[in-house]
């Protein structure tokens, strides 16, 4: 009766602290979707992933997602993805990233496409999913006010996985609070 009475309580204070939902790979459609690289669902209405292959664009938008974010370059592909995403229904948006890191405009973008409502459920990429993992770390600490330690470990549950682009974050979230 105690363990049963912890757990509950356990699970309510996890529900009222706005902590965000484990990935239920069960019911997820998408989960362990073979054309689908890396992909997690960071909420009911954001998930992330590394590039989806050209058969995976129906697949998600079955599962219910209104919009795709690339962060990858023209040189990556990423004019050929946009007719692709579109033939399915979804709206698409490039936000391109490349090796120098991120700008102010970049990540305001980004925040405004997550902040519409109507671009939800979205799907969130790059080629493997570091640098979405990169702009999810600046969107949670910028956007939402959530604290660094936290941000960086949803960031890594993203994709996040490169120390050079952790830095490259890092420094940004610096310039931003330097500007303030």
């Amino acid at each position: 009766m105690k363990t049963a009475l912890i757990l509950a309580l356990s699970t309510l204070g996890l529900a009222l602290s706005g902590a965000a939902p484990a990935q239920d790979s069960a019911k997820d459609p998408l989960a362990g979707n073979a054309g689908i690289r890396n992909y997690y669902r960071l909420r009911p209405d954001i998930a992330t992933a590394g590039q989806p292959s050209d058969e995976a664009w129906a697949d998600i938008k079955k599962a219910g997602f209104k919009a795709v974010i690339n962060f990858r370059t023209p040189e990556e592909g990423s004019l050929e993805e946009k007719p692709k995403v579109e033939a399915q229904g979804m709206e698409y948006f490039n936000i391109p990233i490349g090796s120098d890191g991120f700008t102010t405009e970049q990540v305001e973008l980004f925040s405004k496409i997550l902040g519409d409502s109507d671009a939800r459920p979205v799907l969130v990429h790059c080629a493997s999913s570091n640098r979405v993992g990169a702009m999810w770390l600046l969107h949670q600490v910028l956007d939402e006010g959530e604290d660094e330690t936290a941000a960086l470990a949803e960031a890594k549950k993203a994709g996040l996985t490169s120390e050079a682009l952790e830095k490259r974050a890092m420094e940004f979230l610096e310039t931003q609070k330097a500007a303030k």
